[in-house]
């Protein structure tokens, strides 16, 4: 069958698609790179086209009669965790263009995928007002929390999908369930009455890049940049399974004042009253702000049995480890310094993929003091080593940000899969 697909990218959701046995004939994108690379790895090339503008309507036109499923994985950044999810942002709307695209071509189907942001934020308004857009157009629209780690992908990613058939077809989708168990993990949210209890465990890491050789010996095996000296003193602190954190009083936090050769030396005692702080800052007799509040010097004190706290913490502000608020001392880069230069662990699935993973700033190799390359994080993702992402020239960055912006290939393919299926068996599909 034949797919537009919009706000294409490099390609991971049709790279998927096409493995399912769907052709797709026409790919938009209004990002130069993600035009490039995808026209590179298809035989059908990408055109570079806003969605907003009149030279979209006019290719909407020309597609008229001839596309069976509409593809898109519309912008995310409003919705995004990592994000300020504005609910007024632009973006937001993008999946408008899909409205627009779904109303002109009347396909069988479409198929959207985005953050669970979109169910999560503002109440859940927008996972709504998409289901109920692309109601009144005459489809009965399925939606769904996957983790791409359930479908093999070496990756914790939780996204969530739309498939909407037109209601004329009398069918309903099932999404595919995969065969690893991803679980629940710390801090995310959890899709009602959904079973992640696949029989097989997830696919790690190692797995996905334990075989790579050393660094610029494979195609996009290469590093946007090297880590800067001030990045080799931290990274050398830094274990698999860590992160240099001071908000949170946990064995994976590590700490800048354990770093002294990048934050500066620090004695015993004010060793202590940065502790002290670190772990008690977040309990809710000190205040309620939600990242962490001030101790006051007495309560310090109390805590540490020091003498002299008010002069430690005076040493403190000035060598930048503390700040003074109206209520007493914090932290100083507390939130800032929550969870940067992690080091995920090789005998498990990577985190969620985002475009910072050329940066070891954010995510650091797990057993080298270095950043992820193109190939590592393509890998992670689940794009074979045959899809190429032109590094040779120089364009190692806007790989970085195209492969954490795709969908995972494998996780695509199952729900094109589940599609072709519904296609070639359900009864009232037959003719179509």
């Amino acid at each position: 069958m034949r797919c537009l697909s919009l706000f294409c990218g490099c390609g991971g959701l049709d790279l998927g698609f096409v493995q399912a046995g769907f052709r797709v004939v026409s790919a938009f994108d209004n990002d130069a790179d993600a035009v490039r690379v995808y026209s590179a790895n298809f035989d059908h090339a990408a055109q570079q086209i806003d969605v907003t503008s009149p030279e979209f309507e006019a290719a909407l036109t020309a597609l008229e009669g001839k596309i069976d499923i509409v593809l898109g994985g519309f912008p995310c950044q409003g919705f995004s965790k990592a994000g300020p999810k504005r609910e007024a942002d632009p973006r937001n709307r993008l999946f408008l263009a899909m409205r627009n695209a779904v109303a002109r071509l009347q396909p069988l189907a479409f198929v959207a995928e985005n953050v669970d942001g979109v169910a999560q934020n503002f109440g859940g308004g927008y996972l709504k007002q998409i289901v109920r857009t692309f109601s009144d157009l005459g489809y009965e629209t399925a939606h769904e929390l996957l983790d791409a780690a359930e479908f093999g992908v070496p990756q914790y990613r939780r996204r969530l999908f739309f498939v909407g058939l037109r209601r004329d077809l009398q069918a309903s989708f099932a999404f595919p369930v995969g065969e690893c168990s991803a679980g629940p993990r710390n801090g995310d949210f959890l899709w009602s009455g959904r079973s992640t209890t696949g029989s097989k465990s997830p696919r790690t890491l190692a797995e996905a890049i334990a075989d790579l050789p050393a660094v610029d010996t494979a195609p996009d095996h290469v590093l946007a940049k090297p880590p800067s000296p001030r990045d080799l003193e931290v990274l050398g602190k830094i274990g698999p399974g860590q992160k240099l954190c001071n908000v949170r009083h946990a064995p994976t936090s590590v700490y800048t004042w354990q770093i002294p050769e990048a934050f500066g030396d620090v004695t015993p005692e004010e060793v202590r009253v940065l502790e002290c702080i670190a772990k008690h800052r977040r309990h809710r007799k000190y205040g309620s702000i939600p990242n962490g509040n001030p101790l006051p010097v007495e309560e310090i004190a109390r805590l540490t049995g020091l003498n002299s706290v008010a002069d430690i913490c005076e040493g403190l502000l000035r060598k930048n480890y503390l700040k003074r608020l109206p209520s007493g001392f914090d932290l100083k880069g507390a939130l800032f310094n929550s969870g940067i230069y992690k080091r995920p662990r090789l005998d498990e699935p990577a985190p969620t993929v985002l475009t910072n993973f050329g940066s070891c700033r954010y995510f650091a190799h797990p057993t080298e003091d270095r950043p992820f390359t193109v190939r590592e994080v393509a890998r992670m993702q689940g794009f074979p080593d045959s899809f190429r992402f032109g590094t040779e020239g120089g364009n190692a960055e806007a790989a970085y940000r195209l492969i954490g912006n795709a969908v995972p290939p494998p996780l695509a393919r199952a729900i094109g899969s589940s599609l072709a299926g519904l296609f070639l068996n359900h009864e009232g599909l037959k003719g179509h």
